[in-house]
């Protein structure tokens, strides 16, 4: 009678231990999160508020950002631009997918369009400022830091 118990609270014992164990997603996403540390992006998690009432973009987003900062560049500057990947009133130039959460010129959506095909991620969110980038994505399974920096860097603005 004592071994079915002994048995259950083993079980009980080896299912909490392993329930706390990290899955192999949230390895990865550390691993991923830390690399781009290493590489001095910020990483963050937020809840993005689009504006609703300038640009039709409604829905908040909520996830991982990485921003890289124009270190030179110490004094904070205006929003340049913002990018949303939802529908909303403004989306000339831009992917499809994606909306103006604060618009920017032709030359902008050409730059969005050129990262997001070296990306290898779902862009969700893009803000450019006269001193740093930030941006918010999906962190899919062929996401690299490497691919973020490098997009990063190539929206910092000089």
């Amino acid at each position: 009678m004592i071994w079915p118990i002994a048995i259950l609270v083993g079980l009980i014992v080896f299912g909490s231990i392993y329930w706390l164990k990290p899955s192999p997603r949230d390895k990865r996403l550390a691993g991923l999160r830390l690399d781009a540390i290493k590489r001095n992006l910020q990483v963050r998690q937020f809840n993005f508020k689009p504006d609703a009432k300038g640009m039709g973009v409604r829905d908040d987003i909520f996830g991982t950002s990485y921003t890289l900062v124009n270190s030179e560049k110490k004094q904070p500057s205006e929003l340049l631009f913002s990018v949303v990947r939802q529908a909303g009133w403004e989306m000339d130039g831009l992917p499809e997918g994606l909306a103006w959460n604060k618009r920017g010129s032709q030359a902008d959506a050409d730059q969005v369009a050129g990262i997001i095909d070296k990306l290898n991620d779902e862009l969700w969110m893009l803000e450019v400022y006269g001193n740093r980038v930030i941006m918010m994505v999906a962190e899919n399974k062929t996401a690299t830091a490497e691919n973020y920096e490098h997009c990063l860097r190539s929206l910092l603005p000089a």
